[in-house]
This record gives structure tokens, C-alpha cells and sequence, in this order.
């Protein structure tokens, strides 16, 4: 009954037990890094069922606890669990960001087609009324021109699904077929960026990066070499010029048909997590602001921003199956140490960037330490320690310390710090020497 009484008073369970936002936000870091670095499905849902229980509330870990459950062999899933925490969290979730997304994570896990069409029943609506749609008609004879962009958003969005259908392998079930797919898609998106050179950045870049991936996977499922790796350095060539834009470079889909969608950029860091004064980050983005659409910002129903990790991972984690064949390749892994380079967030140009320009929030105007770790084979982090204004930065590698064990993080180095005024100064001796890690990957202090 505790989420239903903390619902009604309009506060949280952590209020109601008495625990602080400080606390849990502790607690929330130390779940959620130990759920990343969990090998399997069965230990990650063991870390996620305690997590839930012990914040009932979390959105995050409910839906990843739906998603692991499908993950399991079908044997080991426990349906009737997922179909409980499915019902309960929806007739919890008052947060409409995380409605639909639990809806989602549900769904991607139960087997049964009949209780899935009943769930969608009762918890769907009886008509698709987007918020697109419904917006597109509150404008219509009070803003023309952004009733014109939404519709052309609507369109926009329309028209990458229609990419995606043409260059999805499983539609069609011919990897011939499926390679036409994606030159065709290629031809449509050289016409409606009216730009021949498919490395050029633009508003269609994802589904032009994934048709160039799906089309390289599909020719080297023939062993087409030449044409496998042209499509991925291709690829590779349009992330690289996409993360080479300066801030503020107008982004447009190339045509009038699409003229309202311009966008601005902005570099900044995706993957982000941590709280109190440590700060981590895996990979590099650049967020696409809309100038005619009604939103402040970035649009809160696009997930179109460009997060080079996403392609990142396909490509230097070889998860796809052609992709696994070629992985131990010398050239194909010319193609993914080239992707490394490209989205290392360690690099010393893009440490700089974050923070000289406020990409994290340092209201106290005390210094910033930049922090690289060896966390994974293919994922690097960059990790930001805040000083506090009375204590240093005590906190924060306590904090660190504590993260570098949760994830098996056993060597580290400062890449460089800034002042509270965005100025690069001379990282503190004594945040270098506590830095050091020992095989555990524990710091000096736990020890």
C-alpha cells in the first residue's frame, strides 16, 4: 500500500520511510552499477528484484527487470511474475515517460499471444491519439507555421520507418533481397537530402548509418569484402564528420518538403549517470535542437539525437552475426579501433569541451577533475569528480572508489581539471596519488 499512499499525499515511499534523497540516490547509483557490470540475465534479475523491492518506485529498474525476464531461457521464466509487476507498475506509473516504455518492456517479454493482446486491450487505447496528433490540432488556426512542423515531423517520422522496413533483414528473410533493400533506401535518402555523398551529416543520419551497417553485415554474409567494408567506412566516415561539427552548425533534411525540421547542434556526452559529486559518461552526442517545433530545447518525443555509442557498439562489439564472423579480421579491426578513436570520451579534446562548457552542472563553482578508467575491453568511461566547497574533493573519490569496486575498474589516471570558471589548471596532487587502484579495484582509502 506504500506507493498507493505515497501516490494520494503526492510524495514518495523513500519520504514516507524516512529515507533522504541523498541516501537514495547513493543507493540507486550502487544498484544501477551493479546491474551494469552483471554478466547474465539471471544475475542481473537477481540485482533488479532487490533493487525493486527496495524502491518499489523506480521506473528503470521495473522495466529492466520485465526486459530480463525474456532474457531468460524459456524454462526459467516466470511469467506469472512478469505479468504481476507488469499490471502493478502500470496501475502505479503516473510518469507518462515511463508509461509507455513499461508497456513496451512488458510486452518484449510475454510469450503468450493471447495475454498480450489482452494486456494491450486493457491498457492501450482504443485509438492511436498521439500527442503529435493531438498538438498538430490544438495549432491548427492559432500557429500555422508550427501545425506545418509538426506535420512534417509526423511525415519525417513516418518516412525513417519506411527505411527501416526496407533495410531490415528479418522482413523479408533474403539476404539478397535485403541488400537491395538497403541500396534502395540509400538512392530514396541521397534524393530527400538532395546530396549525392551519404557522409555528409544531416537530419536522416540514423537511418543512413543503418542502412550502411545493415547493407556492410549483408555483404559479408557473402564474403563480399569490398563492398562489406566500403559500406562500413562509409559509415564510420559519416559518424566521424557528424561528431567533427562545431556547435551551432544548422542540420536540415535537405529539402523544402522537410523545411521546418532544421535543427542546431550541440556536442555533449550521452550514457550519463552518478549523482552527489562523481559524474560518468561512456560516449559522445550531439543533440539536435528544433527551432520551429513548440518545444523549449530538444524535442521531448524525438529520440532521434545522435549518440554515437549506439553505432558503436554494433560495430566494435560485433553484434551482429556477420559482423561476430569477421570480428577477429585484421581489417575489420582496423574499422573498429578507427570507432574507438572516434567516440572516446577520454580524448583530450572532448574532456576539454565537458567542462569548459558547463556539460556538467557545477553550481558550486569548485573545481572539476576529469577521470579515465580501463572499465571495459570496448567501453571506456570518463568520469567527472566534483570538489565540494568545504571538504575537496573527499567526497567524490570516496565516491569513486566505491564505483571503481561495483565495476571491476582496476586502473585510472586524471586526463586533465578546470577551475570553476570553464579555465584548465594543474590537476591536485593529492587527487592524483588517491587515484592509484589496486587489483581489487578498491582506492587507497578503503584500505
Amino acid at each position: 500500500m506504500l506507493p498507493v499512499i505515497a501516490g494520494y499525499f503526492g510524495t514518495t515511499v523513500d519520504a514516507l520511510l524516512g529515507v533522504s534523497a541523498k541516501a537514495r540516490e547513493t543507493r540507486r547509483n550502487e544498484y544501477y552499477s551493479r546491474f551494469r557490470s552483471a554478466e547474465g540475465a539471471e544475475k542481473r534479475l537477481e540485482i533488479l528484484n532487490k533493487w525493486c523491492a527496495e524502491f518499489p518506485d523506480e521506473w528503470l529498474a521495473v522495466y529492466n527487470t520485465m526486459v530480463a525476464v525474456g532474457e531468460l531461457p524459456k524454462e526459467k521464466r516466470d511469467m506469472n511474475m512478469l505479468r504481476r509487476i507488469a499490471k502493478n507498475a502500470l496501475r502505479r506509473c503516473a510518469d507518462p515517460a515511463w508509461h509507455d516504455d513499461l508497456i513496451y518492456g512488458y510486452l518484449n517479454s510475454e510469450d503468450d499471444e493471447k495475454t498480450a493482446l489482452d494486456f494491450i486491450r486493457e491498457y492501450g487505447s482504443e485509438q492511436d491519439v498521439s500527442k503529435l496528433n493531438l498538438m498538430s490540432g490544438y495549432y491548427c488556426g492559432r500557429d500555422e507555421n508550427k501545425r506545418r512542423a509538426l506535420y512534417q515531423y509526423q511525415m519525417f517520422v513516418q518516412t525513417e520507418n519506411i527505411m527501416n522496413f526496407l533495410t531490415t533483414y528479418r522482413n523479408v528473410g533474403d539476404v539478397k533481397e535485403a541488400i537491395n533493400g538497403c541500396e534502395q533506401a540509400l538512392h530514396i535518402l541521397k534524393k530527400l537530402s538532395d546530396n549525392p555523398d551519404l557522409t555528409k551529416p544531416d537530419k536522416w543520419i540514423h537511418s543512413k548509418l543503418m542502412a550502411l551497417l545493415r547493407l556492410s553485415n549483408n555483404y559479408l554474409f557473402f564474403d563480399d569484402r569490398e563492398k562489406g567494408f566500403a559500406a562500413l567506412d562509409a559509415a564510420i566516415t559519416l559518424i566521424e564528420n557528424m561528431l567533427d561539427l562545431p556547435d551551432g552548425t544548422v542540420i536540415t533534411c535537405g529539402t523544402k518538403r522537410f523545411g521546418t525540421l532544421d535543427c542546431v547542434t550541440q556536442k555533449g556526452v550521452s550514457y550519463y549517470s552518478g549523482g552527489g559529486c562523481l559524474y560518468s559518461y561512456d560516449g559522445l552526442a550531439i543533440l539536435l535542437k528544433y527551432e520551429n517545433l513548440p518545444f523549449e530545447g530538444e524535442c521531448p518525443i524525438d529520440i532521434r539525437n545522435f549518440a554515437a555509442p549506439v553505432y558503436k557498439g554494433i560495430i566494435t562489439g560485433a553484434t551482429w552475426h556477420n559482423f561476430a564472423r569477421y570480428k577477429d579480421d585484421p581489417e575489420y579491426q582496423k574499422y573498429a579501433e578507427r570507432m574507438r578513436r572516434v567516440d572516446d570520451v577520454t580524448d583530450r579534446k572532448n574532456v576539454e569541451y565537458i567542462l569548459t562548457h558547463g556539460v556538467v552542472q557545477n553550481p558550486n563553482g569548485g573545481r572539476l577533475c576529469a577521470v579515465k578508467t580501463n572499465d571495459r575491453e570496448d567501453r571506456r568511461l570518463l568520469y567527472i569528480l566534483k570538489e565540494e566547497p568545504e571538504n575537496g574533493f573527499k567526497k567524490a573519490l570516496r565516491q569513486f572508489s566505491e564505483a571503481a569496486e561495483l565495476t571491476g575498474v582496476t586502473e585510472s589516471a586524471p586526463i586533465l581539471t578546470a577551475d570553476g570558471n570553464g579555465n584548465i589548471v594543474d590537476t591536485p596532487e593529492e587527487v592524483a596519488d588517491r587515484l592509484k587502484l589496486n587489483e581489487a579495484g578498491a582506492g587507497h582509502e578503503h584500505n
